[in-house]
């Protein structure tokens, strides 16, 4: 007989207990905004201003088509609403879409209020825009194409965004150039990179302003084409009326957080004992040195710059080496065991010309992973770029498609910019960090388990791009300039002597190695990144954007283990389009009196669209949580009313479900839903809290009297160019839940009783080897 006080650790195979299930209807009717009579009287002057735009632009500052912005109402956020009726008969080509940061939401209950909203970038020839003209004149056009126009707020010649900087007008500086996929080379289906005589038009014009445009730097992703290229500030206006031009910025460079060194050592710990079988874990940073006492044998350093290493680089290329291996050293006697075999790829100093620089390093970093099979990486360095909602970032863009097609985690340093003006949004998490697909990690000012803790000042903050709104994902301890962070050297000083999200960052890749070499072949991107958000402390006292999901344990075993009152399982599933599967959750039958507490956590890999700015991730997962097998709803419209009344009944009591019935009730295809904290039916806010995330967690509490065959159902959604689609690629996901009894029932051997499909997760026991003194050079 099974001990009743004991728990153990978490279980594994969940995905074997789902199975298919229909989809539930929804949406009811559509609010238009306007009627096509009003969107005649607004867009028809707007459609000529277009056509005499075009007439006076010059043929080196456009394609034979041109690009233009067709801004829609926030009502048509979702993409069942593609103007697909008015591209088709108009042949526009559709190139992808902006934010709008100030658009117009119109309700019947509120009438027009500021939101967030899109614009759509279209390719359009002078025969497009007279057959817009003729529709908006009443002359032609199908139903469809109308009801497209009536979408539309604004309709205008794109223009790039664009910022200017304070230099002297003699002086070169670098920018980063977007441009638009090829005006004239893409399709409705197919965005084409900007073509050669696109980009040969483009370089002309940057050099007959004194520019210089490094094509070699060029990287092309989802059709756009990012270029390199330096200007005299001056002239940035010039430049920026290039029409296949989408926005046109400042390089960032590439930084690492400045170290000074510390004369003093705090202490020097002993060798730490060699591990065998560990997972292989890349750092890109300043360099290293590989035959210091205590990274020799644990790390092998590779020089991708062909230039001696530089102090200062190095010095913080050791920290976050020696945190990757040992996490925080700050408050210990000796060094643990390793986490992982660190391969440190020194990527500073790069080329000396700043425009070249921070594409060179992405490069470095694309080249490496992209053979590698190592299956996380620390990156505790980026360009200095916050986020920015309305427009691609190269680093970002690249990353995000690697971490997808090879399934690898980059855990990243979210920036050291937090206390920077947040109403420009300057004090968001840095680039690359804003990945949908990668882990980004903010610092807390205190180490975990120690209480009242908070984000530290200088950690950047949330909210992400689309996709990854919710970011830091989680915090770790970075140092605070009153508690620095302790970092070791290569001959084992321990010295306090900074602080920064850089070491915040291979803290958490140190736990998330310790977990894969726990999880052995179920440790894939997905399952890391859920338990690391699904393990995060948060309290209702803690702001979403400062923390993300909450503070990292430093306990491994918090994370593998289950008290004997709880019982948290890993599903690891892949879901083909528009199937929608039930995942059953370990609710045991005995768990029938108090409260319980239900925490899931998801994670998925997606492919992603830079194109389209506010529908950056092509895929997403739709989760119904539904706690009673037995609960359904029955609605009927109101008698001499609007809208549908609605009562929920259980399907066993047969005569009444019959009789109401043949009242005229219908009954619900699924089991009724209970959102979780922080859920919402708005469009727009579900793309930030859900649907279109790649990484998310939800909360709950029930009486356990509720809870009857608890499920939670997943859906697969896709969209390509900022449509719905079908027929794409399966989605691979990870989802981890934990129930939790408050009255201190036995979940966990209940489970293991009822839930025979179910296993606790094996105990791998790590090999050692001796390791023997190695003198250090430094």
């Amino acid at each position: 007989m099974p001990d009743n006080n004991v728990g153990g650790r978490i279980f594994v195979n969940g995905e074997e207990l789902s199975q298919k299930t229909i989809r539930a209807a929804g949406g009811g009717e559509k609010h238009h905004p306007q009627s096509f009579d009003q969107a005649q009287q607004s867009l028809a002057p707007q459609v000529a201003q277009i056509r005499e735009t075009l007439a006076a632009l010059p043929e080196h500052l456009r394609a034979e088509r041109v690009v233009i912005e067709a801004e829609v109402f926030a009502n048509y956020l979702a993409n069942s609403y593609f103007p697909e009726d008015l591209v088709t008969q108009l042949k526009l080509r559709p190139l992808g879409s902006k934010v709008v940061e100030h658009g117009i939401q119109s309700l019947p209950s509120t009438g027009e209020t500021d939101a967030v909203s899109k614009s759509f970038l279209l390719s359009a020839d002078a025969e497009a825009v007279e057959s817009m003209e003729a529709i908006l004149s009443g002359n032609g056009g199908t139903k469809g194409a109308k009801d497209d126009l009536r979408q539309f707020t604004k309709i205008a010649v794109s223009s790039a965004h664009r910022a200017t900087v304070a230099i002297p007008d003699d002086e070169l500086e670098p920018f980063e150039a977007v441009l638009h996929p090829d005006p004239d080379d893409s399709t409705v289906w197919e965005r084409a990179a900007a073509s050669e005589a696109t980009l040969a038009k483009f370089q002309a014009l940057v050099e007959s302003v004194g520019g210089r445009v490094h094509l070699e730097e060029n990287d092309t992703v989802d059709g756009l084409t990012f270029v390199a290229l330096e200007l005299p500030p001056a002239r940035v206006d010039e430049v920026a009326a290039f029409n296949p031009l989408r926005s046109l910025t400042p390089a960032p460079k590439v930084v690492l957080a400045n170290i000074d060194e510390s004369e003093e050592a705090e202490s020097t710990l002993p060798l730490p004992t060699g591990v065998r079988g560990l997972p292989e874990v890349l750092v890109f940073d300043g360099g290293v040195d590989e035959t210091g006492r205590v990274f020799d044998g644990h790390v092998t350093a590779v020089n991708l710059t062909g230039k001696s290493l530089v102090p200062e680089y190095a010095r913080h290329g050791s920290a976050v080496t020696g945190a990757v291996l040992f996490g925080d050293v700050g408050n210990t006697r000796t060094l643990p065991e390793p986490a992982a075999h660190v391969t440190h790829y020194q990527i500073l100093p790069g080329p000396d010309q700043d425009a070249a620089e921070f594409p060179w390093v992405l490069r470095q970093i694309r080249q490496v992973v992209d053979t590698t099979d190592a299956r996380i990486v620390n990156l505790s360095l980026g360009p200095e770029a916050p986020v920015e909602d309305r427009e691609p970032h190269r680093w970002t863009a690249v990353l995000d498609k690697i971490a997808y097609e090879r399934q690898i985690l980059f855990v990243t340093a979210a920036g050291n910019n937090g206390a920077a003006d947040a109403a420009t949004g300057l004090n968001r998490v840095q680039s690359p960090a804003d990945m949908v697909n990668g882990l980004c990690v903010g610092a807390s000012d205190k180490p975990a388990p120690e209480k009242d803790w908070d984000a530290a000042p200088y950690s950047g903050r949330g909210p992400g791009r689309p996709g990854a709104r919710i970011q830091p994902a989680v915090l770790a301890f970075g140092g605070t300039p009153t508690r620095r962070f302790g970092r070791v050297r290569p001959n084992g000083d321990v010295v306090r002597d900074h602080e920064g999200t850089s070491y915040a960052a291979p803290l958490v890749t140190n736990a998330l190695a310790k977990i894969a070499a726990q999880l052995d072949g179920r440790s894939d991107a997905n399952t890391l990144r859920a338990l690391a958000v699904h393990f995060a402390e948060k309290t209702d006292d803690h702001l979403l954007v400062d923390v993300g999901h909450g503070r990292l344990t430093s306990d491994v075993g918090d994370v593998l283990e289950c008290a004997p009152s709880e019982a948290t399982v890993i599903y690891q599933g892949v879901l083909k389009r528009d199937e929608v599967r039930a995942y059953p959750l370990p609710v045991p039958s005995t768990l029938n009196k108090g409260l319980v507490d239900i925490r899931w956590s998801l994670a998925l890999s997606t492919a992603t669209d830079s194109a389209e700015a506010g529908e950056y991730s092509k895929a997403g997962l739709e989760l119904a949580f539904r706690p009673h097998a037995d609960t359904y709803s029955m609605r009927r419209k109101k008698v001499g009313g609007s809208g549908d009344d609605t009562v929920h009944v259980h399907v066993s009591d047969e005569a009444r479900v019959k009789r109401l019935v043949a009242e005229g009730w219908k009954l619900s295809k699924n089991p009724v839903t209970k959102q979780p904290k922080r859920s919402s039916r708005n469009e727009g806010a579900r793309r930030d809290q859900g649907k279109w995330e790649s990484l998310w967690r939800a909360d709950t509490s029930m009486r356990a009297t509720s809870l009857f065959e608890p499920r939670i159902d997943i859906s697969h959604l896709t969209r390509e160019g900022g449509r719905i689609t079908t027929g794409t690629d399966d989605i691979e996901f990870s989802l981890v839940v934990t129930v939790s009894s408050r009255a201190k029932l036995p979940i966990y051997t209940d489970v293991q009783t009822e839930f025979s499909v179910l296993t606790a997760l094996p105990v791998v026991t790590p090999i050692t080897v001796n390791v023997g003194d190695v003198h250090t050079r430094v």
